[in-house]
């Protein structure tokens, strides 16, 4: 599958991966689908707001902006809190941030939160989905490095040069050029 793109924004959800090219729009509008709101980027759960946050270029440089709903989003494992005085507190994105949204103030990935990580790197046109059900111990690799875990939580992204993986439990994404050794 094709992942070729500056800016992009990739979501997991319910194992399902989507990939949203930033650079096609100014501001991209994040929530959940409902009679009077269209968001840009749909995210399904429940614990994520109808106006949950947005995405916006800002002279070449990509924010994000969180709406501050029930359940927040977390930002690279801390929860997104407002500015002084409750003022909207945009957050400069750089390349693999991640972004859990619904997940209340913890960082923890499950069924009801949606894991999101911005990247600018081109990892060319492909992505993979490797089953990693029952699977304790995993190698990542990109040909020249490679990185082992034991027993990694939901979530958690491995980062090479040559691309990345994020493991979900049940399955495990491989973005770029990179291979999951088990």
């Amino acid at each position: 599958m094709k992942l070729k793109r500056k800016h992009s924004l990739i979501v997991i959800e319910n194992g399902m991966l989507n990939v949203y090219s930033l650079d096609d729009k100014i501001r991209w509008n994040v929530g959940r689908l409902s009679a009077d709101n269209e968001p840009d980027i749909i995210l399904h759960s429940s614990t994520v707001s109808r106006k949950h946050g947005y995405f916006k270029n800002i002279d070449g440089s990509w924010f994000y902006v969180d709406n501050h709903g029930k359940n927040g989003t977390v930002y690279n494992g801390k929860h997104v809190s407002v500015g002084i005085q409750g003022r909207i507190k945009p957050i400069l994105l750089k390349d693999r941030d991640v972004l859990v949204f619904g997940g209340g103030a913890e960082a923890v990935v499950s069924s009801k939160t949606i894991w999101s990580v911005f990247t600018e790197f081109d990892f060319g046109d492909e992505y993979a989905v490797q089953d990693s059900k029952g699977l304790t111990r995993f190698v990542i690799t990109d040909g020249d490095a490679s990185v082992t875990l034991e027993h990694p939580q939901k979530g958690t992204m491995i980062s090479q040069p040559g691309g990345f993986a994020v493991y979900m439990g049940d399955v495990t994404f491989l973005i770029g050029h990179i291979a999951l050794l088990t």
